[in-house]
């Protein structure tokens, strides 16, 4: 007698109601994965109706329910399964479907891959990606910190397979940081090469790289680039080294009284900058060219204490040379203004057609709209990560810690009891199920505190 699954399906219906209402409580989320592995596991119209259901579940529970099922499933079934992600369209289908293949890449790497591309297939128009989908992509396989995609190994897909995860991956790589976006085109260079990436997307990339310090820019110009992407990159190095103010009489200039505005604008318009180099000393270490007062930073200390000690004299560079460029967009878009309102007449004598004025203004509206967004945004990072450091440090004491080792020990401390915090106030009744998240929550802060667990 063939078993009755219509118990099962009300129940993930009940879990779905229960997600709109709220976040559901870990119990409900193991039981909703449990529903769904089993209904997987059975294939046909079971399969058939969890598929149906699962874009109207939180995209974990039918992840982690077609991971638990993946090792129980016969390889008929598999490829059942992964045929029947394919009709699905919706956006919490597409994101569930490049989920699926990040967590099955660690079970079975080949059929990942499949996925993968077949999800990029039915993306993907001649146009490119939708900035819905390119966020998708971006959030799943790429990520803010290390990009997860690196570990993929393209060789064993067909060229034109490459070539697809290849391109899709430079083009979502530009919402990147620099660190990121430089390694993912690295990577995916040998399968895409930059020179015959579609004209649109090498215009993006320029735009991009243009608001990119000039750390990454010289990394970036050390691989084989367009002409047009290399003449960008020349003419930026070129203007930066010519702009760059001396490393000596840097700092006391900019705390005179008749500079605090330009202070206040550097600090708020350009915080990207110090954030990104501030970053690259974990990697880095030896471009410590400016000591510090601390005779105890020496070469074998820890990454984290390396990286806090970001040299004032580069940093004021690197300040100067994006608000100097900076300037000089506000600096066109007024004129453009100006132009806007002089009278037919004499804008006919210079020969500049409104239209197009109009919208080269909007062009640099937006952009620097995207600029100033995107810096408020690192500067609250920047805020609440310099705030934990100096907590941890004691700043505030009278008995400041000052040793690297003891700075980085505390710093590390305080950010896994906040992770461990948290997991209490998430899980009160102590549900040993919960474990995991808390071990890989656990994981995550390690990796972004510099230790490489790879």
């Amino acid at each position: 007698m063939a078993k009755n699954f219509q118990p099962l399906i009300d129940e993930l219906r009940i879990i779905i109601e229960n997600s709109r209402n709220g976040r559901l409580s870990p119990a409900d989320e193991q039981k909703g994965a449990a529903l769904f592995k089993e209904l997987v596991t059975s294939g046909g119209k079971p399969l058939s109706s969890a598929l149906e259901l699962s874009g109207d579940l939180p995209w974990f529970i039918p992840v982690n329910g077609a991971l638990e099922a993946w090792p129980q499933m016969t390889p008929t079934k598999r490829r059942n399964f992964l045929g029947a992600l394919k009709p699905l369209e919706s956006e919490a289908s597409r994101r569930m479907r490049l989920s699926i293949a990040r967590g099955l890449h660690k079970l079975d790497p080949t059929s990942a891959l499949k996925l993968i591309v077949a999800t990029l297939q039915n993306l993907r128009k001649e146009t490119g990606l939708d900035p819905k989908d390119r966020q998708i992509f971006y959030s799943v396989l790429i990520g803010k910190n290390k990009p997860w995609l690196l570990q993929l190994d393209l060789k064993s897909l067909k060229p034109a397979e490459a070539e697809l995860v290849a391109l899709t991956a430079i083009e979502c790589a530009i919402g990147a940081n620099p660190p990121a976006a430089v390694a993912v085109i690295q990577w995916a260079k040998p399968f895409q090469p930059l020179h015959t990436i579609p004209e649109p997307l090498l215009q993006e990339l320029g735009k991009t790289i243009k608001r990119w310090s000039s750390r990454w820019q010289k990394q970036l110009a050390e691989e084989d680039l367009p002409s047009p992407l290399s003449e960008i990159l020349q003419a930026k190095l070129r203007k930066s080294d010519a702009d760059l103010p001396e490393p000596a009489s840097a700092a006391p200039v900019r705390q005179s009284t008749g500079q605090a505005s330009v202070q206040h604008s550097h600090e708020h318009n350009h915080r990207h900058t110090q954030h990104q180099r501030t970053k690259s000393q974990a990697t880095a270490p030896g471009e410590n060219r400016h000591p510090r007062s601390h005779t105890q930073s020496s070469a074998k200390s820890p990454l984290h204490a390396q990286k806090t000690g970001v040299e004032l004299a580069d940093l004021l560079k690197q300040i100067q040379a994006q608000f100097d460029e900076l300037r000089e967009e506000l600096q066109t878009a007024r004129n453009l203004v100006r132009q806007a309102h002089q009278p037919v007449k004499q804008r006919e004598t210079h020969g500049v057609e409104p239209s197009k004025e109009l919208g080269t203004l909007r062009e640099e509206n937006a952009r620097l709209t995207e600029t100033v967004t995107t810096l408020r945004e690192t500067l609250s990072d920047l805020a609440s990560e310099n705030f934990d450091q100096a907590v941890s440090r004691k700043a505030d004491s009278e008995a400041p810690v000052t040793d690297p080792v003891e700075q980085y020990r505390s710093f590390l401390t305080l950010r896994i009891r906040e992770q461990i915090v948290n997991f209490h106030i998430l899980n009160p009744e102590n549900n040993v199920d919960a474990l995991p998240l808390l071990l890989d929550n656990i994981l995550r802060t390690l990796q972004e505190s510099g230790i490489d667990l790879e």
